[in-house]
């Protein structure tokens, strides 16, 4: 993969943009249409058979939620700024003509203002970043949950 959407799918904290819920062609955003695909004709199935599925009172509210996951249209922080509205990340880097912010000499800072779980995160990802590259750290971060990792 060239450096210019490995640069899309991973966003300057290190966190990767491609696992993310808001992400248009994703992983959720991917999975969540192939479900949909998978799944067009259930609703015609579960009113011919409305009693066939302890979920089926359940149904349509998890397809909103699908639909919802399979129309999202962020192209990634790089691009859109994070979905987290007081992150500063995407624009510090930015500032910094840097691409990750283990690039900065000020790295780590306190600017972030990220709480103390997402801050440990954020300063492990950047020096995984710096010590394997970005390439291979996607390889190694694409299937993790975005936000247990």
């Amino acid at each position: 993969m060239d450096n210019n959407n490995l640069l899309r799918l991973i966003a300057p904290c290190g966190r990767l943009c491609y696992t993310c819920d808001a992400m248009k062609d994703g992983v959720i955003n991917q999975a969540a249409k192939k479900l949909l695909y998978v799944l067009c004709s259930y609703d015609s199935f579960l009113q011919s058979a409305p009693d066939s599925r302890p979920i089926s009172g359940k149904y349509s509210a998890f397809k909103e939620v699908l639909e919802y996951l399979a129309d999202v249209k962020c192209n990634g922080c790089r691009e859109d700024h994070c979905m987290n509205k007081n992150c500063i990340v995407p624009e510090c880097t930015k500032n910094q003509n840097i691409q990750f912010c283990y690039e900065c000499k000020g790295f780590p800072c306190d600017k972030t203002g990220f709480p103390d779980d997402l801050r440990e995160k954020w300063i492990r990802k950047n020096k995984k970043i710096k010590a394997i590259g970005i390439e291979k750290y996607f390889d190694e971060e694409k299937n993790l949950p975005h936000y247990a990792s």
